[in-house]
């Protein structure tokens, strides 16, 4: 449907709901995960060297687990053990010199050294293991029989030794870095409180910046390795969404449609994130569903740490007419969003559009209109500018977006929303995802 005639076509009566499908006939593919995806280089080293130059900044110094990730393609495993970070990256602005990955050596025995790093990053490894305290010792197992390595072990193994010599500490590892890279001096950016502490321990003349929102300026636009994760990500997201819808009056309430979506993303090699169903928002809230109710789902699962977002309206049963209307005319409103996005406009000029369409069809609905950028989390944006103001961000050609559009009002026998994800192109908004239809009924 065109621009031109979409609103003419979007007065008809809530009753003629064509583009409603009953979720028996919304396909989902049931084949299981896909083969892993190969992992290119994820960070945008020049948008990044470009963005420290405007900031003042000789390099960043980063300990927040997808900050991390994205500058060094490792993952940082044992952060999520506990609420200390484990591993970090030293990122300079000199774009010629190398990338610092600092973290512990069995994480990186038993972990990144399977996975890879990047090109261009190098180890700082603290040395010792769990038999043997010694920094100096390697924190590969020790050998306790002789039957030969295996190709995993002669890799970790290989991998060790190239990161040789060890360190008796993350700061001592950390000051070395800091060193080989001329940064002791320097004016260095952290992303969070604990990269301020090590730099104050390992580099105490440095002079030390807040950049918490930095990094979030550098991950608005997507190198193509990250954008091939995004589609993957996406992609699974919404065949685990449609193969939930297609089990909803069998699951039959909150929390079992919740959990399917958890079942469904695991089994296309997502991990599931989050599930509002009915706008329940707590993991622990269940409620059984009625006839003729509009029932919203927003499911987020992610992929490679890469984040996927869909969002439609279930009807349970025969839509109530004032429900069927509210999906109705929020779906309209997100199709003129969607023809319009393109580089150049604000955030703030986004809720507008969706607004104009409403009165135009002449209802009395609310709905949140929200744009946020979706990557390496959910609202993956920065919220100040790089003088510490308050941003309105700009779309750009490479940013993933998401408009959120559900409704805002109560007493209409439902819930209601519509979410995609597209891609801003250098000529408008692409899907990165399959396309489904606007509503489904069960």
């Amino acid at each position: 449907m065109n621009r031109r005639n979409f609103l003419a076509t979007g007065m008809v009566g809530a009753a003629a709901m064509g583009h409603t499908v009953r979720a028996s006939s919304a396909s989902a593919d049931t084949d299981g995960a896909a083969p892993p995806v190969k992992l290119g280089t994820l960070f945008n080293r020049e948008r990044a060297t470009e963005i420290m130059r405007r900031a003042g900044l000789n390099g960043l110094v980063v300990t927040s687990a997808p900050n991390v990730y994205y500058t060094t393609n490792a993952i940082p495993v044992l952060s999520r053990f506990s609420q200390v970070n484990t591993a970090v990256a030293i990122v300079p602005a000199n774009a010629s010199l190398p990338i610092a990955y600092i973290t512990d050596g069995f994480e990186y025995y038993a972990g990144v050294s399977d996975s890879g790093i990047a090109d261009g990053v190098v180890p700082y490894l603290v040395g010792g293991s769990f038999t043997v305290a010694d920094p100096r010792h390697s924190p590969a197992f020790d050998v306790a029989g002789d039957y030969a390595f295996d190709a995993r072990e002669q890799h970790r193994r290989a991998s060790l030794d190239k990161a040789t010599p060890f360190h008796q500490s993350l700061q001592k590892a950390s000051g070395k870095a800091l060193a080989d890279l001329g940064l002791t001096r320097g004016v260095i950016g952290t992303d969070c409180a604990d990269a301020r502490e090590l730099i104050r321990q390992a580099a105490p003349r440095a002079t030390v910046r807040d950049a918490s929102d930095l990094m979030l300026h550098v991950r608005l636009v997507k190198t193509d390795a990250e954008l091939q994760l995004m589609r993957r990500a996406a992609e699974n997201n919404v065949q685990a969404a449609l193969a939930t819808v297609q089990a909803a009056r069998e699951e039959g309430s909150v929390f079992r449609v919740r959990q399917r979506f958890f079942r469904e993303a695991a089994l296309r090699g997502n991990l599931g994130v989050y599930g509002s169903v009915d706008l329940v928002m707590s993991e622990l809230g269940d409620g059984a569903f009625r006839e003729g109710q509009g029932i919203m789902i927003d499911f987020v699962s992610h992929y490679g740490f890469y984040q996927g977002d869909f969002g439609r309206t279930v009807f349970y049963g025969e839509p109530d007419t004032h429900v069927a209307r509210a999906a109705q005319v929020g779906a309209l409103a997100w199709q003129e969003i969607r023809a319009q996005l393109k580089p150049g406009m604000k955030f703030s000029d986004v809720p507008g559009i969706g607004k104009a369409v409403v009165h135009k069809l002449g209802e009395r609905f609310d709905y949140a209109f929200h744009p946020h950028s979706v990557g390496l989390q959910h609202w993956d944006q920065p919220r100040y500018d790089l003088n510490g103001a308050p941003t309105d961000i700009t779309l750009q050609a490479g940013m993933v977006l998401s408009v959120d559009c559900p409704l805002l009002n109560a007493g209409v026998n439902g819930t209601t929303h519509i979410e995609d994800l597209v891609v801003i192109t250098s000529q408008g908004a692409d899907l990165i995802h399959r396309s489904a239809p606007d509503n489904f009924q069960v």
